[in-house]
């Protein structure tokens, strides 16, 4: 298989059902209908653009060249809790990340993957049809969220930048792992992130010039001995990882209006929630491969028939 060529691939795949022809001339902007999600722009590709973007996925993006250690978003498993578990006896935390993520990555970062990331991919000619590709995976010249080519794309252009920051990471006794656009690092020597926001700044810019900024209103030190909350979980003072307390909360509310008063648990999930009761679902999922103890102590205080309604999405 790793001698395929693009053609070979996508006719293997959809057996002539669809043309390759068109897979390479779409009109990707009439295959896409946007909306807008806490102001920022969502694509949402058609079915065919869906299928396309699968198969580039399985065939090329899934073999991109990643930093295996540090990235633990979009990637098998690997999750925030992998992300976070790795700084858990630390006692200086430095955190932050990357302003307006996907849209700051251009048709040129894309490029540089396509030359220089793809070596394990299971196609051959990649190259000949670049141009092709970045049609494909591109809107505007950025790369779009929505698409479900986007995560493994925006994890293999930051691959030589996360390789220099692990590496001074490394020298300096830091730990560093990376979630998306977010980049925590951790350490025991309080005095190791003396000048660390300009040198990440600066790897960034030798990468990417001024187009990748960090975000300033996210940039934080940390110190243990105060709240340790990283990617909505909290490091605890044994080193344990649970779940915000204002989570467990807003949840065990929703939970106690469920059993006792509906009007006031319709009410409650449209205030906290915009009455998206996926989000609630996602949420006890999440937790539930966190921390399972509380996922049980749940289940003691409002009984499994709740617990189980609210993770299966059942609730009526």
């Amino acid at each position: 298989m790793k001698n395929l060529s693009l053609q070979e691939a996508f006719d293997s795949t959809f057996h002539h059902k669809l043309d390759f022809n068109d897979f390479l001339h779409l009109d990707v902007k009439k295959e896409c209908k946007s909306f807008e999600i806490d102001k920022r722009l969502i694509l949402s590709p058609s079915n065919k653009l869906k299928k396309f973007h699968k198969f580039l996925n399985n065939f090329v993006f899934d073999y991109a060249k990643i930093n295996s250690d540090a990235v633990h978003a979009y990637r098998r498993e690997k999750n925030p809790y992998t992300a976070v578990i790795k700084h858990a006896h630390s006692k200086y935390f430095f955190q932050t990340d990357i302003q307006d993520f996907f849209n700051s990555i251009t048709l040129h970062d894309i490029e540089v993957v396509l030359d220089n990331n793809l070596s394990d991919a299971l196609i051959s000619d990649i190259i000949n049809y670049k141009n092709q590709l970045l049609n494909l995976i591109t809107v505007n010249g950025t790369l779009p969220i929505g698409f479900s080519t986007s995560p493994n794309i925006s994890n293999t252009c930051l691959y030589a930048f996360d390789n220099e920051l692990d590496s001074y990471c490394q020298r300096e006794d830091i730990i560093y792992t990376r979630y998306s656009d977010d980049i925590i690092l951790s350490s025991n020597n309080k005095y190791a992130f003396n000048g660390i926001e300009k040198i990440i700044q600066d790897q960034l810019t030798c990468f990417f010039n001024d187009r990748i900024r960090l975000n300033q209103q996210k940039t934080k030190h940390i110190n243990k001995g105060t709240k340790i909350k990283l990617l909505g979980m909290v490091i605890l003072p044994s080193g344990n990882i649970s779940i915000d307390m204002r989570v467990k909360e807003q949840l065990e509310i929703l939970m106690h209006f469920y059993i006792n008063d509906k009007e006031k648990f319709t009410d409650y999930l449209e205030n906290k929630y915009k009455g998206d009761f996926t989000k609630i679902s996602g949420q006890i999922n999440y937790i539930n491969t966190i921390d399972k103890l509380y996922i049980n102590k749940l289940r003691k205080k409002y009984g499994n028939f709740v617990v189980d309604a609210f993770h299966n999405k059942t609730i009526k």
